[in-house]
């Protein structure tokens, strides 16, 4: 296996004009990584002078080091072997271009649940807040560049395009681009050394109306309560002033921005109470779940029958160009169709659905781990017979998929699961390539593929026969 250094390669994570971001493995306790190399592409490396290359990538090191934040990578070391540069940092498997689904920076994507959306801005700002405060200016914002932990945080990194205050103009040939053309600030564009901390909060602004209209924000964009209808007016006046063209009338700060953030999810907040509150919904609720139990029936798939439908319980290995096929997904790795539930809860915290046969761990683990952890979870359980069934599995992706509910729209809000939801991104048995494996999104029901490494959670089924 390659190596860099004394730590061994397992996969490229991601590459850019700088250099190649690597997974790597520490010897002796195989502790999963990244590792940022100082490799620059053919044409920046005729453009730059190698001196200014390094003392470049030193920079970014140094200034991600030098910042200690729960929103903001941590760098572990910086090291230089035969010649190489190179820095390492916390792995995490998630960013957030990656539950947009966002294949292209200008492509469509899908769209973010609001109360999911605040959550990961207001991280974000809060970030920007510290970076802010030491007078340093990201001016690469996007959800490329926002990762996830595996507890749902979000954490800004690539420092590559940043800047410090205080810093004069740059040494950089005029046909390097600093910064998405999707997501710079206008002025970043013309004058990216004279930008200032709202450029930022631009591009903050651009990634929100994303994820929660799946498109970017044109010349003269359409208001947000016009693309999704869980928005109001107010959220309209917030996008006006984030997204000025002039830089004096956006919020002058990540923590004013915050707030007004804030402002607005207090009020969907009341707005959603009001609706769950409706004498019909309630009625309606009250019919679907007397008890510990519920169903679902989206009229979008089969007639509701008395008799289990079964679903695929043995594991296949499904390559990317198959699974769109295979699994019944739309263009967004969304179901094409959703079935029927007929789900009850035990005393002993298991799920039955009576409409599958299958039976559902609630909760599931209460940490993420890798794909092999996950097997030998599941073998504990059959060791000890939980809830008093000795046939837990890995549940197939299809098996899986039997959980999706279409996106929250409305009144959808008002549903609640009868799983622990905490558990938000589930493994499944079946495969991709033999080092990755398929999992889903319980909370926004989209499939994905990561490094067999990854940590995510377990829900095990088993077959109620």
């Amino acid at each position: 296996m390659k190596k860099i250094g004394r730590f061994t390669i397992t996969g490229l994570l991601g590459k850019g004009g700088m250099g190649k971001v690597y997974k790597v493995t520490y010897p002796v306790t195989a502790k999963v990584a990244a590792l940022k190399l100082l490799d620059p592409s053919p044409p920046l490396a005729e453009l730059m002078d190698p001196k200014d290359l390094k003392a470049h990538f030193t920079r970014e090191a140094v200034i991600m080091a030098s910042i200690r934040h729960p929103h903001v990578v941590d760098v572990l070391d910086f090291c230089q072997t035969d010649g190489q540069l190179y820095y390492l940092m916390d792995f995490f498997c998630n960013n957030l271009g990656m539950l947009m689904g966002e294949a292209g920076e200008a492509e469509q994507t899908r769209i973010i649940p609001v109360d999911k959306a605040i959550h990961y801005i207001t991280q974000t700002l809060k970030g920007l807040s510290c970076l802010h405060f030491f007078g340093i200016i990201h001016r690469d914002i996007k959800p490329a560049n926002i990762l996830i932990t595996d507890l749902d945080v979000a954490r800004i990194c690539d420092f590559g395009l940043s800047h410090h205050r205080g810093e004069g103009q740059e040494r950089r040939h005029e046909s390097i681009r600093v910064g998405s053309p999707f997501y710079a600030a206008p002025e970043q564009e013309r004058a990216p050394d004279l930008v200032d901390i709202t450029a930022d909060l631009y591009s903050t602004g651009v990634m929100l109306y994303k994820m929660l209209t799946g498109v970017l924000p044109e010349k003269n964009r359409r208001a947000v309560s016009a693309l999704n209808p869980d928005l109001d007016e107010d959220w309209d006046r917030f996008f006006a002033s984030t997204l000025d063209p002039n830089p004096s009338r956006r919020f002058q700060g990540a923590d004013s921005m915050c707030r007004h953030l804030r402002d607005l999810f207090v009020s969907w907040e009341k707005k959603k109470e009001k609706i769950c509150a409706l004498p019909e919904f309630f009625e309606q609720e009250t019919d679907l779940d007397p008890g510990m139990s519920g169903s679902r029936d989206t009229g979008l798939s089969l007639p509701a029958q008395t008799q289990s439908e079964t679903v695929r319980s043995k594991p296949r290995k499904i390559p990317i160009k198959h699974a769109r096929s295979f699994f019944g997904l739309d263009r967004f790795m969304r179901p094409r169709r959703y079935g029927a539930n007929d789900f009850t809860l035990s005393e002993n915290r298991v799920v039955t659905d009576r409409y599958t046969g299958l039976v559902w761990q609630q909760s599931g683990t209460g940490f993420p781990l890798t794909w092999h952890q996950a097997k030998d979870y599941v073998d504990q359980l059959n060791e000890h017979r939980f809830a008093g069934h000795t046939g837990w599995r890995l549940p197939t992706l299809h098996e899986l998929l039997t959980l999706a509910v279409p996106p929250a729209t409305g009144k959808d809000y008002c549903i609640s699961s009868v799983f622990d939801m905490s558990q938000k991104w589930l493994w499944s048995a079946d495969k991709c390539t033999f080092v990755s494996a398929w999992y889903m999104s319980l909370e926004m029901g989209f499939v994905g593929r990561n490094d067999l490494t990854s940590f995510y959670h377990i829900k095990a089924v088993c077959s109620a026969l």
